[in-house]
């Protein structure tokens, strides 16, 4: 038998020590891409109660800027009426968008996975275009599409655009979810004697539920921190994102950092509610 070349030995030895210490490895990782997601929130929240007008120098802790704020008054350079009204437009918008991409994503989905047809590929790839293409693309297009037909910009045209991308969204996370389940529980509701309607109602949608549900909450996220795409086609008016934009143009305050913290919050209760609510996924 040839003996073993030095390369090989060298590879064989190191694939042994990956696969003795990967579980360790992965650890690892996995520690540092949280700590990297996680820690600048962190450092956000904990500036917000820094006891200075200036946000990046630590002075020691203080309340009084949220006490400041929920109060209704100027909190550096945060006007609360400003983002109170920019808060309500983004929330208006995320659920109009939420209720009707989920509806029709919902549709889409299920269009794509029990329906043949012809040119469904070329129909599938145009579902995908809102999520590859760039944002500032979707923008001006959309900006463009707004002027054409005439149509007045504001906090309608910006619901509309919100839907566009983000029925592709719903439908992609509910068309996962139906590509894996198991066909076999329709056709023994139907052996059973349930209809078309009591299938779907008592069977199919309860399945369902979890993707339905992850992709209302992915599209009420991706509306409501939406930038790029409402700041072409919102007009005048001002949602949360871009009065933050405006606000650190002037410099990052304490004030935004409260808004900001607060909102963190709130975003983390309402996603473990709505967990809470859901359950166990099976």
């Amino acid at each position: 038998m040839s003996a073993e070349t030095p390369g090989r030995g060298w590879f064989a030895r190191v694939r042994s020590r990956l696969f003795r210490h990967g579980g360790a490895l992965l650890a690892v990782e996995a520690a540092l891409v949280y700590l990297f997601l996680y820690v600048p929130i962190a450092v956000l929240i904990a500036l917000s109660f820094n006891d200075s007008r200036y946000a990046l120098v630590w002075q020691g802790f203080t309340t009084e800027w949220y006490e400041a704020l929920l109060a209704g008054e100027t909190v550096a350079r945060v006007n609360p009426d400003a983002a109170f009204s920019a808060l309500v437009h983004s929330v208006e918008i995320a659920v109009a968008t939420v209720v009707v991409s989920t509806v029709f994503g919902t549709m889409l989905a299920f269009a794509l996975d029990r329906y043949e047809f012809p040119g469904k590929g070329l129909f599938t790839g145009v579902v995908y275009m809102p999520i590859i293409i760039p944002s500032i693309v979707m923008g001006i297009s959309l900006l463009l599409f707004f002027n054409i037909v005439g149509m007045s910009l504001g906090l309608h045209t910006a619901t509309i655009g919100h839907i566009a991308f983000d029925i592709s969204f719903v439908a992609i996370v509910v068309l996962a979810r139906l590509q894996r389940f198991d066909r076999t529980l329709e056709e023994a509701a139907k052996d059973l004697g349930a209809n078309e309607l009591e299938t779907f109602r008592y069977v199919t949608l309860p399945l369902l539920k979890p993707g339905i549900v992850a992709g209302a909450l992915l599209a009420f996220a991706m509306s409501f921190d939406d930038f790029v795409v409402t700041f072409f086609i919102i007009g005048n008016q001002n949602t949360l994102p871009i009065f933050f934009f405006s606000m650190v143009r002037q410099g990052i305050t304490p004030g935004v950092n409260v808004v900001a913290a607060l909102i963190i919050v709130v975003t983390m209760a309402v996603v473990a509610v709505a967990q809470w609510f859901e359950g166990p996924i099976w």
